[in-house]
């Protein structure tokens, strides 16, 4: 839809208070979820400057799953972008992507097991097909499962549905670095690769740089993504059938992506999508993988949010007043995990600005007189949360539970 209203004119404390409105948070409201809210609305921000400016209504909005989080890559954080939940900027078929948000494909599949296998047995089968050379079609697989909370882990099921599942599981997480470069197409990562960085339009902002693809650009990222997803999920499907297969192919669960994105206009941004009518979500069933030490849960998605959720989290009225109501009765999130704790975090006291850079000056748990400031939230110190994310998910109608995953290991290579 075309408009003619110049938000650009607006100061920067306006352009970010906008912003704010656009955010709608179902995170913890610990340090880290309030930490990802101060830096999503600079991003936002940005966002709907850029939408303007091309013609497309400005309404780039966030809506976070219960593990609203900071996110540790540098280069999206620093672009104005937390974690854990939805970014949309359209209705998935405005010709316009924002490149900053870094799609990697990343997601979880949970595979069926009528015994554990042995810790030992199992290293010495990834250590095999880790000097393997196995490929989907022509793209050579890279072992991504000892990266960043990349994990391969066993459990025992507690079946809490009329569903009948296989005594034990397994999960594997992982992305595809493979797609991140320009070697098999345009490239996923703006900061990587080449081919990508010299197509993109470079927008400066008064609140920072975006870079976006427009028209047949922003569709050949598009189909290139989907490759990657498509990619990304075979993969680990063929890792699955390496290590735990005996004989036949692995009993699959669910293999959903959690960090990609979905058209045009929508980014989940380690969150599960629960539209059950996106091509690119080929079951009803979604992980959520807690700590080692904690149970990890299977869910039935649900449509979100109900009428009910958007009363009582204060979001009917100003979703009706941006003409967002149509988008949060569609939300479709589920968290695919816990997300990043700060544990010495209370919350964000301001924000300093110098030469588009961010430093959050945050208050410390132990005594708020002190502050931590900070621009890069990489290094922080961090944790992972536990069952207040599940407790939330269920106050919030976002699924239903139907299988309770007990750990029995876990493997961190």
């Amino acid at each position: 839809m075309r408009i003619s209203n110049k938000i650009s004119e607006l100061s920067k404390l306006d352009l970010l208070k906008r912003a704010k409105e656009h955010i709608f948070s179902t995170g913890l409201n610990d340090g880290a979820s309030k930490l990802c809210k101060a830096n999503m609305k600079y991003g936002l921000a940005q966002f709907q400057v850029i939408q303007e400016k091309h013609g497309f209504e400005p309404k780039a909005t966030f809506i976070s799953s219960p593990d609203e989080t900071i996110s540790r890559n540098n280069f999206r954080w620093n672009s104005g972008l937390g974690y854990g939940g939805r970014l949309n900027w359209g209705d998935g078929n405005d010709k316009i992507i924002f490149l900053n948000v870094k799609p990697n494909c990343c997601g979880i599949l949970v595979g069926g097991l009528e015994e554990i296998p042995n810790p030992y047995d199992l290293i010495k089968k990834i250590d095999k097909v880790k000097s393997m050379e196995l490929y989907d079609n022509d793209v050579l697989i890279n072992w991504d499962y000892g990266v960043s909370n990349h994990f391969i882990n066993c459990f025992e099921t507690k079946i809490l549905s009329d569903i009948d599942f296989p005594p034990y599981m397994f999960m594997i997480h992982g992305s595809a670095p493979e797609f991140r470069d320009d070697k098999y197409g345009i490239g996923l990562y703006i900061d990587i690769a080449k081919t990508l960085k010299e197509r993109a339009i470079e927008e400066q902002t008064k609140l920072g740089k975006q870079y976006i693809l427009l028209d047949s650009d922003a569709k050949e990222y598009l189909d290139f993504n989907k490759k990657a997803i498509n990619f990304s999920n075979k993969k680990r499907e063929i890792i699955a059938n390496e290590l735990f297969s005996t004989g036949t192919d692995c009993e699959i669960i669910c293999n959903t992506s959690h960090q990609f994105l979905k058209d045009y206009n929508n980014m989940y941004l380690g969150s599960n999508c629960t539209d059950a009518d996106c091509d690119l979500v080929p079951t009803n069933i979604f992980p959520t993988a807690l700590r080692a030490d904690v149970a990890c849960y299977l869910f039935k998605g649900k449509k979100s949010f109900s009428e009910i959720t958007l009363k009582n989290n204060n979001f009917l009225e100003r979703a009706e007043n941006l003409e967002l109501l149509d988008l949060l009765s569609n939300a479709d999130i589920l968290p695919h995990g816990g997300g990043y704790m700060l544990p010495d975090v209370s919350r964000v006291q301001k924000v300093l600005e110098y030469k588009d850079q961010r430093y959050f000056a945050c208050e410390l748990v132990k005594d708020s007189n002190k502050l931590k400031i900070v621009r890069n939230v990489k290094e922080l110190q961090f944790e992972y949360r536990g069952r207040d994310v599940i407790l939330k998910t269920l106050q919030l109608d976002l699924g239903e539970i139907i299988a309770r995953l007990n750990p029995v290991f876990s493997l961190k290579l």
